[in-house]
Parts: structure tokens; C-alpha cells; sequence
């Protein structure tokens, strides 16, 4: 079969070469431009129709118009949303709307650890060189995937895949995919020091690493029983880190099955005289089973460590009040709407619920602008966790690090938010990568 003359030399043009070519350009002035990637490939096949995906598209018109943003309509169906002077609260009130359109699918509604599996964003003027990798491996994806031949793919966690993934969970190295995050405190008016470090694992790089076809929220009791087993590699793999990653407290994120095994009593025997635990779990764990949660609450308090209940937002507090369960902590989703809420008339639910609570036993999370700490800060919270904090730290950090000269703050916050692996191994000044600095905010 002859070549066709006029296709000779052409390249063949995706909408992730055009996105890629798009962040390129701006990386001589990314301040100001933000990014969100929705990741709508991975929702159930019945709620990836035709139709479904039109009206989720359509829901983007407004970004584009207001801030004459490109949207880019992935080949794997995740939508890219890239925009200049964007407002978070713009692109939250776009996610909202997503939400409810696919309210019954896992995805919407179920977080592992701080990671969001339905979407997520990027601040180009911080983490520019984060966002330009992606975009390259999406390329790469994207050809990999026009090379495959057309074939049933595995959409969601089946038993039989399910199988396939606890062998590979019980293989792998876990170190590479455990990811790390600190909750700053603030004692003091203005001065934030580390309160403890999160550690959870990137399900999105795990599910990568296991299987390119099999996406592991699809059923969530297949998933939880997934994730159970990670738990046990999580214990086994933060026990071999070296005692420079560990700060003198810590938190997991595990499923209260995983809290009543031997191996969680041998991990707090581990625990002993090393380190202090706090333990996040899902409030949905706590309704399937009250009494596991309330016999791991003592566990824990019998050794000296803590619980907290992750994943709490305005909405939910108007439904399950979280004081009724005797945590130490409970953890607060920040969202941009968050303050006209409480301090509207038609937030007294949330406001007495918060108070009943104690405002010093709330973390608040995704804190990714210093508003969301300031406002808080304002009200009595005192520990936060996010985005914003992370930068500030890594900033922190190279102003005292003789090396830093040729790092970026993107560099230097991702090689912090790591425990192995070879994005920390890049570091040019390794014990730096676990200094735990105090930050100071612009708060009057």
C-alpha cells in the first residue's frame, strides 16, 4: 500500500499535544494562571454517556467565557480547564455542579487520604514544572493509547481483577507511592510550627503502576476491601523509613477493620517511645460500623494516641454532628464559600456544631491561599494543612539552604512531599528535604 504523499511529515494532533504546547509557552509567565484537570474518565461506564459528558462540558461555558480560559477535552475523557486570574471559587462552584450531576458514582464522594480521585488543580505560578510533566505524560498516555488495539477494557474493580491487584499490592515497593503532608499549628499569634505530618498513599500513581486499565473506585466495597491491604504494606513501609522522615508525630489514614488486627497492635508496640499516632477515619466507616470505631478509639486512647474524623465540610456538618463521637480531631474542608456560610444567619447549624466541637480540636484543610488561614486563624483554628502551607515551608527552607541555588520552590516542595523514590533523591542537600521549619503569616 502506497504512502499517501500529502500526509507525509504530518503530525498527528491531540488535544494533549495542543495542551502541552499551550503550558509551554506560558512557562516564561505561569504567575497568575491556573489549571484544573477532571478526571471524569475515571467514573462508572453507565455515567460516561454521551449526554452525561456533553452537559458536564457545557458546565465549563462560564470559566471560558469570564475568563476567556481553553478548555481541552482529553482523549481518555478527563477534561483540562486552563485559564488566567481564575478564582478557585469559580472552579469549585464548576466541581460542585459536577458533583451532582454524577452523585451516585464512588467517585464523587470518596477521598483516600488528602488526595481528591475526581479532580484536581494547579497553581502555575507555584508548581509550573509539576503541571508542564503532566502535561508531557498525558501525551505519552495519549499515544499509547491510540497504539493499543481496541479492546475490552476493565473500567472499574471487579472480584477477579480485584485478585490481580492485591497480588501487586503485595509485591510492589510501597515507598515510592507514599506520600507525605504536614498539619502546621500555630501557638502563637503569627508563628506556625509543625504539628504533625500526614502520610498516604498516591492511589493514582499505585493505580497507574498496577494496571493502566483497571480503575480502583469503582466499587467501593471491592475498594475498601483493596485498601485494607494496603494498609498492612503502609504499616510495614512507614516502620522501615529512616527516622529522619518521621516527625515526632504522624497520622494514617486506615480502614477500622485494619485497627483491630495483630498488625496494628504490633505497629503501636513499634510506636512505643518512637513516635505519636493520630489515625484518620471516614465518617462513612464510623455509620457502617459503630461499635469498631468505638472499640479503636480506646485502643488508641489506651496507648496514648489520637483520633481524628477526616473529610468533614459545611454540608456534612449539617447532617452528623462529629462531637457525638469523642475524637480528638476532626478535619475541615476549606472552600471558598466557607465564610459568607458561617457567618451568615443561615449558618448557625455549622457555627454551634463547630463550636460544640472546640475550635482547637479543628484542622483545617486544603488550605491552598493564605485567606483560608488568616480567616480561620481569626476564629480560633490553629492547625491547618494544604498547599499554601506546603509552599510556604519549602520557601522557609531554601532561604536557609546553602544548596538551594539551583532549585525551583515547585522542585522543593515536591521532593518534601516524598519519602523515596527519585524525585527525593534529586535533592541537592538531602537533609534538608526533611527540615521542619516554623513559617510566619502576613496576619496583623
Amino acid at each position: 500500500m502506497a504512502l499517501d504523499p500529502s500526509m507525509a511529515g504530518r503530525e498527528y494532533v491531540t488535544q494533549e499535544k495542543l495542551l502541552r504546547d499551550t503550558v509551554e509557552r506560558l512557562g516564561k509567565d505561569p504567575v497568575d494562571w491556573l489549571a484544573v484537570q477532571v478526571h471524569l474518565s475515571r467514573l462508572l461506564p453507565s455515567n460516561r454517556t454521551e449526554a452525561k459528558m456533553r452537559i458536564a462540558l457545557r458546565m465549563f461555558d462560564q470559566l471560558a467565557s469570564a475568563f476567556r480560559s481553553q478548555i481541552f477535552v482529553l482523549s481518555s475523557q478527563d477534561i483540562v480547564v486552563l485559564g488566567k486570574d481564575m478564582r478557585q471559587a469559580d472552579i469549585e462552584e464548576v466541581i460542585d455542579k459536577l458533583r451532582t450531576l454524577f452523585k451516585l458514582d464512588p467517585l464523587t464522594f470518596y477521598d483516600y487520604g488528602n488526595e481528591s480521585q475526581f479532580y484536581q488543580w494547579y497553581d502555575l505560578g507555584y508548581g509550573y514544572s509539576d503541571f508542564f510533566d503532566i502535561c508531557t505524560q498525558l501525551v505519552r498516555l495519549a499515544e499509547e493509547r491510540k497504539a493499543r488495539p481496541a479492546g475490552p477494557v476493565l473500567d472499574q474493580l471487579t472480584p477477579r481483577s480485584l485478585a490481580t491487584a492485591l497480588k501487586a499490592v503485595a509485591a510492589i515497593d510501597m515507598g515510592p507511592y507514599i506520600h507525605r503532608q504536614s498539619i502546621v499549628g500555630f501557638p502563637e499569634k503569627n508563628r506556625g510550627t509543625l504539628a504533625f505530618q500526614e502520610f498516604f498513599v498516591s492511589m493514582s500513581d499505585l493505580e497507574r503502576a498496577i494496571s493502566a486499565d483497571t480503575r480502583f473506585v469503582g466499587s467501593r466495597w471491592l475498594f475498601d476491601h483493596l485498601c485494607q491491604m494496603l494498609d498492612l504494606r503502609v504499616l510495614d513501609a512507614v516502620k522501615r523509613l529512616p527516622q529522619a522522615c518521621l516527625s515526632k508525630m504522624i497520622s494514617l489514614n486506615l480502614n477500622l477493620t485494619s485497627l483491630t488486627t495483630p498488625a496494628f497492635a504490633a505497629f503501636l508496640d513499634w510506636c512505643q517511645g518512637r513516635i505519636g499516632l493520630v489515625v484518620e477515619v471516614q465518617t462513612m466507616d464510623i455509620f457502617n460500623d459503630f461499635a469498631a470505631y468505638f472499640k479503636a478509639r480506646d485502643i488508641l486512647h489506651a496507648r496514648g494516641h489520637r483520633i481524628l474524623i477526616d473529610g468533614q465540610t459545611h454540608l456534612s456538618l449539617r447532617m452528623v454532628d462529629p462531637s457525638l463521637f469523642g475524637a480528638d480531631l476532626v478535619k475541615l474542608v476549606w472552600t471558598p464559600e466557607l465564610p459568607v456560610i458561617i457567618e451568615d444567619a443561615s449558618g448557625d447549624s455549622v457555627r454551634h456544631i463547630l463550636d460544640t466541637i472546640g475550635m482547637d480540636r479543628l484542622v483545617m484543610s486544603r488550605c491552598d491561599n493564605e485567606k483560608s488561614i488568616i480567616w480561620s486563624l481569626d476564629r480560633g483554628i490553629s492547625m491547618f494543612q494544604g498547599r499554601f502551607l506546603d509552599s510556604m515551608m519549602a520557601a522557609v527552607t531554601m532561604s536557609k539552604c546553602e544548596k538551594s541555588g539551583g532549585c525551583t520552590l515547585a522542585q522543593c516542595t515536591q521532593r518534601r512531599g516524598v519519602v523515596s523514590g527519585r524525585t527525593r533523591a534529586e535533592c541537592p542537600n538531602p537533609p534538608m528535604v526533611d527540615h521542619q521549619p516554623d513559617i510566619r503569616t502576613g496576619r496583623s
